[in-house]
């Protein structure tokens, strides 16, 4: 069972640094669910609570910095105010 978890999460972070190239596929996500499955794995014997942590932390600041460069993309090439909402909602 243990070898089938940490195949699970060593793919979930295969497929999460693919989807860093690849826009379909949720890469901060999958490589963060990936650490927090090794971590819980082991125990936080090796990734520490506090790494998972920031990692957590991390992956939010990325879809919040992804999320306000679409806002200020769509206003930069001269969208219209619904247009940077269905930006925003999308």
């Amino acid at each position: 069972m243990t070898a089938l978890l940490w195949m699970t999460a060593f793919a979930l972070m295969v497929i999460g640094i693919v989807g860093s190239v690849l826009p379909v596929l949720p890469g901060t996500v999958l490589v963060f669910a990936g650490m927090l499955l090794g971590a819980w794995i082991d125990g936080f014997a090796r990734v520490p609570v506090w790494v998972v942590v920031i990692g957590g932390l991390l992956t939010v600041l990325s879809y919040v910095i992804e999320y306000v460069a679409a806002l200020l993309g769509a206003r930069r090439v001269g969208a219209s105010r619904l247009a940077v909402l269905g930006a925003a909602v999308g």
